[in-house]
Formats: C-alpha cells, structure tokens, sequence
C-alpha cells in the first residue's frame, strides 16, 4: 500500500483531526483517510448526479432557441424580483418584533 506524509498541519486542524480520531475510535492516519476517501465520495455525488441531470434536461429540450433580448429582460426581472422578496424576508427574520 503506498504512504503518504502530511506535513506543516496547522495546530487547530491537528488538534480537530486528533478529537475525532478518538470520538471515531480510529487513529489519526485511520481518520484522515475516512476523511479523504468522504470527500471523494461527497465530490462525485454532488458533481456527477447533478451534471448528469443537466446534461438529460438539456437533451431533453430540444434544439437550441434563440434567446431574444426581450426573453433575457424579463427573465433578469423575475430574478431580480424572487431575490428582492427572498433579501425581505431574511431582513425580517432577523429584526426584532416590536
């Protein structure tokens, strides 16, 4: 099996990676390859499926239309229109009642 040697680990991350090592039961080369082998797998799911997704549904749609200045413009307005309600109601969960 190949190695590896991390080197220069910032001490707040050492100290991260040690607490979980012992809250996982593993040792610290056991957790830092759990946690690599995650990331691998958390990058294909949220990249792959997605992706994939896109591609169909781009397939799926037919040939390519035109986007007329017209259709952009009211697409920017709906857009601009969903972000301005979604920017008040974050405003008014965050202000106090009263």
């Amino acid at each position: 099996m190949a190695s590896i040697m991390l080197k220069d680990i910032p001490p707040e991350l050492h100290g991260q990676l040690k607490q979980e090592a012992e809250a996982n039961y593993r040792s610290l080369t056991q957790e830092a390859l759990a946690r690599i082998e995650r990331s691998f797998q958390m990058d294909e799911v949220f990249t792959t499926k997605p992706v994939q997704a896109w591609i169909d549904s781009a397939l799926a749609s037919g040939p390519e239309a035109p986007v007329f200045r017209q259709k952009f413009n009211a697409a920017f307005r709906r857009a601009a229109k969903r972000f301005q309600n979604r920017t008040k109601a974050q405003c008014l969960e965050i202000l106090p009642a009263g």
